[in-house]
């Protein structure tokens, strides 16, 4: 069962998810806030298993929340609550250390499942965000028909620095507009398996970001 610290823009917002999340089979609420400043000492403490914050928080935003996960002891995973995919600063966050995101309109709902899925190191990437990816890791699309067939899942050749063939093609796919379910029929992998690659891709976006603050 994982534990989940909550932050959230405004209060109403706040207690609305709480009263969910404490509601929920699967899921442990270990604390909650709408400001990062307040609440970090008692994320170092508590060291919950996943931290859900808005893209956008009272005194700061998504980047900076990574930022300061990043520097704990035992760092949880961060799950982005934003209204929309295309958010600007979306991919900047899942760069910076994000692992993954929830499209939520206030209601919260899916959350719980986003939250159980991300416990099992598992996300989703819009078209918008994997053509982001792409030009993160400095790539272009595979060929469509190449990304489309089976084998292309188990290519571990190198596509970049990072970053393998079979990565690549689940970029392609994914930029093309594909959904999930539509990668799991032409690569015969189960849906678990796509989510779980997806968030190793998130991972490498993060060991990218380290190599250029490097840089």
């Amino acid at each position: 069962m994982p534990t989940v610290y909550l932050l959230r823009l405004s209060e109403p917002m706040l207690q609305r998810t709480r009263s969910q999340l404490l509601q929920a089979a699967g899921i442990e609420l270990a604390g909650s806030g709408s400001h990062l400043t307040d609440a970090l000492d008692e994320i170092a403490t508590l060291a919950p298993d996943i931290v859900a914050s808005d893209l956008r928080l009272a005194d700061t935003h998504a980047m900076r929340v990574a930022h300061e996960l990043g520097r704990l002891p035992v760092r949880p995973q961060l799950l982005l609550l934003t209204p929309t995919a295309d958010d600007l600063q979306l991919f900047a966050a899942l760069s910076a250390g994000a692992n993954a995101y929830h499209v939520d309109n206030g209601s919260g709902a899916g959350l719980v499942e986003a939250l159980q899925r991300l416990h099992d190191r598992r996300a989703a990437f819009s078209p918008l965000l994997a053509r982001q990816a792409l030009a993160a890791f400095g790539i272009e699309r595979s060929p469509l028909a190449i990304a489309s067939l089976a084998p292309a899942a188990r290519d571990a050749s190198p596509a970049g620095r990072q970053i393998d063939q079979a990565s690549r093609h689940l970029l392609t796919l994914l930029a093309q507009g594909l959904l999930l379910a539509e990668i799991v029929t032409l690569w015969k992998l189960d849906l678990a398996e796509i989510e779980r690659r997806i968030w190793r891709v998130v991972r490498l976006l993060h060991v990218r970001s380290r190599e250029l603050l490097i840089a």
